[in-house]
């Protein structure tokens, strides 16, 4: 289609609408008008009909915009309808039902990553996230597993500081650190946060491929520290290995090192690994 023919009012409005970032959640009229470069007449204008219909909201104590619930909704029926969100949900179930842990999937955004599908822990401990938090991918399991996809330009253009600005006190420190820890992940296909992004909590994390091997998503399963001892969390780790090479293979991909096929070989394999873990006096 000619550029000629397209609505470019409502250009502007999709400019508007991206105009907000996970480093800028709310937005001023002035903001705006920068960034789409209209007039403060025509940006406040626009910023009142998208808040009519819902899609904007606007603080009643800063006066500042950010994305409404219309717009959330409009997302939540987009996952509803992906490829990724339909072949990961019977997973993502089966691994919570298996361990009683959530289950989080994210997907990797301008240096962030955001939580696009979450299966809630059945314990009374649980992760203070939900479906469209933004997290740090330097000081995530999932935001790590991502990263070390990427080339080291790309890399660098996403985290161009060589300190990062720490969400915890054992949030990795340099960009150096965090590349010897993406290539180590690269090595082993799993990632690890230990309390980098919650204190006592520990993320264990992998990556998701479509039918062309490339990474799309995430599958984390953050454990407490203390439900998390060294033998758990190698457990947690194949398991979730486990759960991400299905759902890759429900996306197209064939992975060679871990081949899964269908639930029942997780239900099987897990079910094992808790038997040769019972004291035989127990059994």
């Amino acid at each position: 289609m000619k550029g000629d023919n397209l609505n470019k009012s409502l250009l502007r409005a999709i400019s508007v609408m991206k105009s907000f970032t996970p480093n800028e959640l709310e937005l001023g009229t002035v903001d705006i008008s920068r960034k789409v470069g209209i007039p403060l007449t025509t940006a406040h204008r626009m910023l009142a009909t998208l808040t009519r219909g819902g899609l904007l909201e606007q603080s009643a104590r800063t006066g500042k915009y950010m994305i409404g619930p219309a717009f959330y909704a409009l997302g939540s029926l987009y996952l509803s309808t992906t490829d990724i969100f339909r072949a990961a949900e019977p997973v993502s179930k089966a691994l919570n039902a298996l361990t009683g842990e959530s289950v989080a999937i994210a997907i990797l955004y301008q240096g962030n990553v955001v939580l696009v599908t979450k299966e809630e822990s059945k314990y009374d401990f649980r992760v203070a996230t939900h479906v469209g938090s933004i997290l740090i991918a330097y000081a995530s399991a999932m935001g790590k597993a991502l990263l070390s996809e990427l080339p080291e330009a790309e890399i660098d253009r996403l985290i161009p500081e060589e300190r990062l600005p720490p969400k915890t006190k054992k949030t990795i420190a340099t960009r150096t650190e965090l590349k010897l820890e993406l290539a180590q992940i690269r090595k082993t296909g799993i990632a690890f946060d230990i309390e980098g992004n919650y204190e006592g909590v520990v993320g264990i994390a992998s990556v998701i491929r479509d039918a062309s091997g490339r990474a799309v998503a995430a599958l984390s399963i953050p454990v407490p520290v203390f439900r998390a001892n060294h033998a758990t969390r190698q457990l947690i780790a194949r398991l979730v290995r486990l759960g991400t090479s299905l759902i890759s293979y429900r996306l197209g991909y064939e992975d060679t090192h871990n081949p899964v096929r269908d639930l029942q070989e997780i239900h099987s394999w897990w079910e094992q690994e808790r038997l040769d873990s019972t004291p035989r006096g127990r059994q």
